[in-house]
């Protein structure tokens, strides 16, 4: 195999790629400058509430997608083998859970603040790469104009831009998903060829029972690892949140959840898929030591120029559709981060409460600024290591915190904010100190996973044939540093219990305030308000100041 040359990139690629940038750029415009109901706190984040089910369910599933999904893990797949399908089951029990138990306590308060900024510099630093490899544009190029044009819709347009142009992201990313895969398929020889290359290679694998806590990604890791760290983000993150409020009914809230479901396992599924074809194409001829390629999350947009190289316009369109779903993750991230900065931090500075203009204006500031900020952190995150480890662990890291302080206040009516900003702050803490120590021993080589074994037998540039070796784990690292990132969230979470329940019990006294029934669980509430009601026997209760 020959180095595949940069700038591959014809005049019909470009066209296809600046057009999609172009239509979500007037989508803001229109909805921003023509539609208008920008102006206000409702209609800059929720869309006035009038919201359909469809768009909102195709931004939900193109904003957790994102150019990590589309390049992570068919790469994942092909260095690792298939246990990270696994964390496909997670996908209904976590959805199932936030239906009944999660979801009815957060549309009835109807609250728009609650916080993700880590994440948004690695969405979009995973596109840039892959351009980067197909067109030879520099990254540190790329990354600003993406942004430029993030900013730009988001800025105008608010919610209603965000959701539309997620809708039009997501026809882009579903087609040119559905053109690799069958193309690839073709490519490789069909789907017995591609199974029996996948047995031979060791590339299926779904039951590692390994217990050991350091072994980068098992069967526990997957399913309940990725359990609590798919419930963080489609119950307690910001961008899902704030989409289900804005549709009118609680029904339309639980379909659009269910299609979020059904949408993210399908996408998953087919990226593994094509990391499976991959494999197959490439058994004979890895590209990363055969030097065709850079760096392992650089292997997917080789693979597409290669089977689609031969119909123009086909290339652009899948770098499209890699970078729309970045554009999604990244104008959903800004947006929500934006509306809870305003209501969480900057309102309340205020003596007197801004007006909704005002207000309008300082969010879609904020918009701008975190969009500044994303294109610099993109200098550190591309030091660091694949993309789906580099999600999983930044998400990870304050995710489960997150998770561990909403699950303390829903489910264990006792909790009290002395125990709960004890166990949240040690918690971040700990994840942090983790997280960094990670990321620096991995930037420094000390930590090398095993892989799945490649060949570079058939490699026509090489003077020899090789075969690679597993990497081991290197042993002379701090042994929690060691910990797979894929137990962060959980790690984060029980940290915030395990330390803030005890510590609310300890400082409870009996002039403790009632809690409001309508901040509980579904599954607490019922036992909470009897308990209350053999307790006061013949006192009525406080009622619910929500409605």
């Amino acid at each position: 195999m020959s180095r595949v040359d940069v700038g591959r990139f014809d005049f019909a690629e470009y066209t296809v790629f600046t057009v999609s940038l172009a239509l979500s750029a007037t989508i803001g415009f229109y909805f921003g400058c023509i539609k208008g109901g920008q102006d206000t706190v409702s209609g800059y984040l929720l869309g006035g509430k009038r919201m359909s089910v469809f768009p909102i369910a195709m931004s939900l599933v193109t904003t957790y997608i994102s150019g990590v999904t589309l390049l992570g893990v068919p790469t994942e797949i092909y260095t690792f083998g298939t246990q990270y399908l696994m964390g496909l089951v997670s996908y209904t029990i976590v959805s199932l859970f936030i239906a009944f138990v999660i979801l009815p306590v957060f549309y009835k308060l109807q609250l728009i603040s609650l916080f993700e900024l880590a994440y948004l510099p690695i969405v979009i630093y995973g596109p840039a790469l892959a351009l980067n490899q197909v067109s030879g544009m520099n990254i540190h190029v790329i990354t600003p104009v993406v942004c430029t044009v993030c900013i730009f819709y988001t800025t105008l347009g608010g919610l209603k831009a965000v959701v539309w142009s997620d809708t039009l992201q997501g026809t882009v990313m579903i087609g040119s998903v559905l053109a690799v895969l069958f193309l690839g398929l073709n490519n490789a020889g069909g789907v017995s060829e591609v199974l029996n290359s996948s047995i031979d290679g060791d590339r299926i694998e779904f039951f590692n029972m390994d217990i050991n806590p350091t072994t980068r990604l098992s069967f526990w890791s997957a399913t309940i690892g990725m359990t609590f760290y798919w419930l963080a983000n489609f119950a307690y993150s910001p961008a899902s949140v704030q989409r289900f409020i804005s549709l009118p009914t609680f029904k339309e809230a639980r379909l659009a959840l269910c299609l979020l479901c059904l949408g993210v396992t399908a996408f998953t599924a087919l990226n593994g898929v094509i990391g499976l074809i991959i494999y197959t194409k490439y058994k004979g001829c890895d590209p990363l030591s055969s030097e065709a390629i850079n760096r392992p999350d650089q292997i997917v947009p080789l693979f597409v120029l290669e089977v689609s190289g031969h119909i123009r316009g086909l290339p652009g369109l899948f770098m499209s559709g890699v970078v729309c779903a970045a554009l999604s993750s990244l104008s959903t991230g800004m947006n929500t981060v934006a509306g809870t900065i305003y209501e969480d931090f900057v309102e309340p500075l205020f003596s007197k409460k801004p007006s909704e203009k005002q207000a309008s204006f300082i969010m879609k500031a904020l918009v701008v600024l975190f969009g500044t900020t994303c294109v610099l952190l993109v200098f550190v995150f591309e030091k660091l290591g694949h993309l789906i480890e580099l999600t999983t662990g930044f998400v990870g890291m304050t995710a489960g915190t997150t998770l561990g302080i909403f699950l303390l206040g829903m489910f264990f009516p006792s909790a009290n904010t002395k125990g709960t900003l004890t166990g949240g702050i040690v918690s971040l803490i700990f994840m942090t100190w983790l997280l960094l120590g990670n990321s620096i021993a991995t930037a420094k080589g000390l930590i090398k996973h095993t892989t799945k074994p490649v060949s570079t037998e058939l490699c026509t540039n090489m003077t020899f044939a090789q075969i690679s070796t597993p990497q081991m784990e290197d042993a002379e690292i701090f042994p929690l540093y060691r910990i797979s990132v894929f137990y962060y969230s959980v790690l984060g979470c029980g940290l915030v219990i395990l330390i803030g329940l005890p510590i609310s019990l300890l400082t409870s006294s009996k002039t403790n305030k009632e809690v409001d029934p309508a901040l509980l669980s579904p599954l607490v509430k019922y036992f909470y308000e009897n308990k209350r009601k053999h307790e006061y026997s013949g006192v009525p209760l406080k009622k619910s100041s929500v409605q």
